[in-house]
């Protein structure tokens, strides 16, 4: 309830986990490196603004006492040490100097709403499909021979932790598989 958390993206994403934030945290940080402001009284609203978030929810969360709108800045860097994170270094666009602000927690949104993957680094080793999601085989494994891809990089419909944690199990198999040069997966019960 004391703690101070940064949530940063301009994605209605960002804008959800910043509102359920607010029920525990203390002060919660909503870093935006756009200007996505409120409309002004002549019925224009911020150069940003887009369908792309709801706006609706973003006045919601707008209005809360306890959240500080961070706009037209950009995250530099994640401060922390061994016992966790303990700031976010942010540059406010045009200036040549970094702030801290101290927080102990930082969840990053980044473009895309929230439902492309993070595919770029990949993108010349391993096939993906037309949404950016890597694809896999049934053992998980992508078109590059010894590469096993799990969770929302998949890009499939269900992104549930669930699902991640499913698909961890079946590449942990089948890498194992892989690295013994078997046919097929070892397992550790047999049913007669």
């Amino acid at each position: 309830v004391d703690s101070e958390v940064a949530v940063y993206g301009a994605t209605t994403e960002a804008i959800e986990e910043a509102l359920y934030l607010t029920k525990f945290a203390k002060r919660v940080y909503w870093i935006t490196n756009v200007d996505v402001g409120r409309s002004s009284g002549d019925g224009v609203l911020g150069i940003e603004r887009n369908k792309v978030l709801d706006e609706d929810l973003m006045d919601t969360l707008l209005d809360c006492p306890n959240v500080e709108h961070v706009e037209r800045t950009r995250l530099v860097e994640i401060v922390g040490d061994m016992s966790g994170v303990n700031g976010v270094k942010v540059r406010a666009l045009g200036s040549d100097e970094d702030t801290v602000l101290p927080v102990e927690g930082a969840f990053i949104y980044l473009a895309g709403g929230g439902t492309k993957p993070i595919t770029d680094f990949c993108r010349t080793k391993v096939d993906l499909d037309e949404n950016g999601g890597v694809v896999v085989d049934e053992d998980m494994q992508t078109s590059m021979p010894g590469v096993y891809a799990i969770g929302d990089i998949r890009n499939t419909d269900y992104k549930q932790v669930v699902v991640a944690a499913s698909d961890g199990c079946i590449a942990a198999m089948s890498i194992e598989k892989f690295l013994n040069n078997r046919k097929t997966v070892k397992v550790d019960w047999i049913h007669r």
